[in-house]
């Protein structure tokens, strides 16, 4: 049902697709991962949720022809990437990191200033090393 998602896929690396992917790891060891990992994320939300502050006063600025242009030409480029995905059928890669963090940016982009931009604006900021990741260490054998 869902093949149009998915069916462009290398399936010849054995860890994108196929049994070799779905048993990569041991059902206990992915449990004993995710107790971990959950209990260090909300110790982290907890110690960090009471120092959050966001600015009391907005500062709304005229609004600039460059971020207008800038809007326009990253949800093009977004589109045609959406565009490219759909006709190699590999839809399931737009939840990347990239794209994701291509997505908020141009939502960033398009609302107007609020305290909730501000607190979106900051959270991206933690997404932004991703994109950089992926330039410094290319996974580039699973490319058709």
């Amino acid at each position: 049902m869902m093949e149009w998602a998915y069916s462009g896929v290398n399936k010849t690396v054995p860890r994108n697709a196929g049994p070799e992917c779905a048993g990569f790891m041991n059902p206990t060891w992915r449990r004993i991962e995710t107790v971990f990992v959950l209990a260090f994320a909300v110790t982290l939300f907890r110690w960090s949720y009471s120092r959050i502050a966001l600015p009391t006063v907005v500062y709304v600025r005229r609004d600039r022809r460059g971020r207008r242009t800038l809007l326009v030409m990253m949800s093009l480029i977004w589109g045609m990437e959406i565009g490219y995905k759909f006709s190699s059928r590999t839809v399931i890669y737009l939840l990347n990191p990239c794209h994701v963090t291509t997505a908020i940016q141009i939502y960033l982009l398009a609302a107007s200033p609020s305290k909730v931009i501000t607190a979106v604006f900051r959270v991206h900021l933690n997404l932004l090393n991703g994109p950089l990741l992926a330039f410094l260490f290319p996974e580039t054998d699973t490319r058709i």
